[in-house]
């Protein structure tokens, strides 16, 4: 990210092991700062302090543990409460969204777009991917809809883009997003 022009790129872990191993490592860029925290309680943090969150497995390591319910709608509020309006809360996750969407939409009013991409092995090319990754998957009440696109059981790893819209906190239901098959 820090490549792509990023000023400043804050990263927490839980573990003093993990947070003090990514310093040494990238010494070299002062824009990387890393945090010991838990994302269940992030008060170190303002509330509205971030445009993005981004999350590879955070939550699927909570929804493992004891109490998995509860840790992951806490810290899920934690992230709505740190983003800023219209800020994005990224999960990359192998949770379909049969196991995912339900605690997404029930910890806050997110709008949500769901992308897929395919798991490939190292080297490994899809000239025919399942879904193409610019186009947001369609998807309605009861999941339904992501099935029958990607079959039963698809090897991908599913990507939720959920955007904050305090709008939405007054009662109003949010959005489902729906791909159009224009890249929109």
């Amino acid at each position: 990210m820090v490549d792509d022009g990023y000023a400043e790129v804050v990263n927490i872990d839980i573990s003093t092991v993990v947070t003090e191993a990514m310093q040494k490592k990238y010494s070299n860029r002062p824009q990387l700062i890393y945090m010991k925290m838990d994302v269940r309680d992030m008060s170190a943090f303002q509330t509205c302090s971030f445009d993005a969150v981004i999350d590879k497995g955070t939550l699927d390591s909570l929804l493992c543990g004891n109490n998995s319910q509860q840790n992951a709608f806490k810290m899920l509020k934690e992230v709505w409460r740190v983003l800023k309006d219209k800020g994005v809360y990224i999960l990359v996750t192998y949770g379909a969204p049969i196991y995912r969407l339900h605690l997404l939409r029930d910890s806050c009013s997110w709008t949500i777009k769901l992308h897929v991409i395919e798991k490939l092995l190292l080297g490994e090319s899809s000239e025919h991917p399942k879904w193409e990754l610019t186009n947001p998957l369609p998807l309605d009440d009861d999941e339904s809809s992501v099935g029958t696109l990607l079959g039963k059981n698809p090897d991908v790893h599913y990507i939720y883009i959920c955007t904050k819209d305090d709008s939405l906190k007054a009662g109003l239901k949010p959005e489902v997003a729906v791909g159009s098959g224009t890249g929109t």
